[in-house]
């Protein structure tokens, strides 16, 4: 722990001020996800309602990731996401205070918007402010942080409705009782904008610049037409991911209560979820390391289909809890991985494209599964969107694993065969007596 305290005091003053930014705003917008389906719920909606809403909020988070590394490279990083934070806490008031369904899903896609601004920029913000020897120690670090935020934000979340029931006439649960959680959510996720203003000027003005293809990872530089093989198959693996994440996580909340469980004590199960995802977080360089980064991505993206499988045949609470607590877990461990993987493997702007590329097809993805898992459980039950969610995330990974195993079996093959090469060429035996041309001063080999 020393060791670990030690290399943080180490990192320079802006990385420390984006750990703080983002260790904020994820308390305040942990607090909201959690409450906010169940805020939907209090007003009378179903889950065929809140998977249409989830579907257009994803819709809008897409359309705005696809644009966004054009956007990051034209206004720089910090920009976007100052930017973008400031219109999430607006739209997000806007979700709060209005009620009428039909306005409700309207402004789901201004919300999803300011989403995208906080989440797509994440990876290449991390790139840009550190240097390629650190950064997966700190994108692991960013992304326990995450899940630290999301412990506090269950906590807080899931027990402030019954602590404002029990000094005010509120009711719990009730619509108000979750509107002003909502809105204590939004004002702790504001303290945000404190260390990201604190950020130095150099970072603020900071934009990607590199549009060699040259990569991170020793490798030779890429042909144009591999970076965007590489993109295509990044851009689809996360695309077959986010079709079986839809169809289950926008509920999963809701399914827990089906199950039994409160608002406390859901969450309370996404406090503890949160807490070893954290600390599981922190290992994931050492996986990488170990295993190597393909391995270990697939490894962590596979480790939670056994327990949904079996959610199928037995629902129970308790196996629907350590289903929730893996999953979380994976998901601290595999993004590190697989995002300092596409670092490494692709140039500077390929890079900030690629990422927001990624997030617009998971979101799109997201965002049509969503939709289709709202109708599937209110017609058949969640045993369907299980099985979904298992046949996508396999397909996924073995798109990602073939793939980029047989890209990394001809770079090898490639530098085999240079290693054996001779590193100066040999000299001809015979050169023409003729060895220049007329008023040349080039010197030429006989043919």
């Amino acid at each position: 722990m020393r060791s670990f305290i030690q290399r943080i005091r180490q990192y320079r003053r802006d990385v420390k001020l984006f750990l703080l930014f983002t260790l904020a705003a994820n308390v305040g917008i942990g607090m909201f996800m959690l409450i906010f389906n169940l805020y939907l719920l209090q007003l009378d909606l179903r889950e065929d309602y809140i998977g249409a809403f989830n579907a257009i909020h994803t819709v809008g988070i897409a359309a705005m990731s696809l644009a966004m590394g054009i956007l990051i490279n034209r206004l720089g990083i910090w920009r976007c996401v100052m930017l973008g934070f400031i219109f999430f806490l607006g739209s997000s008031i806007l979700l709060i205070t209005i009620t009428h369904p039909v306005i409700l899903l309207s402004l789901a896609v201004l919300g999803g918007v300011g989403t995208a601004f906080l989440f797509v920029p994440t990876m290449p913000f991390i790139v840009d402010l550190t240097r390629s020897s650190e950064r997966q120690g700190v994108a692991a670090l960013t992304f326990s942080l995450n899940s630290l935020s999301m412990t506090v934000a269950s906590l807080v979340g899931g027990f402030t409705p019954r602590a404002l029931a029990a000094v005010s006439p509120v009711e719990a649960p009730s619509a108000a009782a979750f509107r002003y959680t909502l809105f204590i959510g939004l004002g702790i996720a504001s303290l945000a904008l404190i260390p990201l203003f604190r950020m130095s000027e150099q970072r603020k003005r900071s934009k990607p610049e590199d549009a060699s293809q040259e990569t991170q990872t020793g490798l030779p530089p890429l042909e144009p037409g591999r970076v965007r093989r590489h993109m295509v198959v990044f851009i689809a693996v996360g695309g077959l991911m986010s079709l079986g994440a839809g169809m289950v996580f926008p509920f999963y909340n809701v399914y827990l209560s089906t199950l039994g469980a409160s608002a406390g004590q859901i969450g309370l199960i996404f406090s503890i979820a949160g807490i070893a995802a954290a600390m599981l977080g922190l290992g994931s360089p050492y996986l990488a390391s170990r295993f190597g980064a393909q391995t270990a991505v697939v490894m962590v993206r596979l480790a939670p289909l056994p327990l949904f499988l079996l959610l199928i045949f037995f629902p129970a609470l308790w196996i629907a809890v350590v289903a929730h607590m893996v999953r979380t877990a994976s998901i601290n461990m595999g993004w590190p991985i697989d995002s300092s993987y596409i670092a490494g493997v692709l140039p500077a702007k390929a890079r900030t494209a690629v990422f927001g590329y990624r997030s617009g097809a998971w979101n799109i993805g997201f965002a049509l599964a969503a939709f289709a898992g709202g109708n599937v459980i209110v017609r058949y039950g969640y045993s369907a969107t299980f099985a979904s969610y298992a046949l996508f995330m396999t397909l996924a990974m073995l798109l990602f694993y073939i793939y980029f195993s047989r890209f990394h079996a001809s770079q090898s093959a490639a530098a085999a065969q240079v290693a054996t090469q001779p590193l100066v060429d040999p000299v001809p035996d015979v050169l023409s007596k003729d060895t220049t041309q007329p008023g040349s001063g080039k010197t030429r080999l006989s043919p």
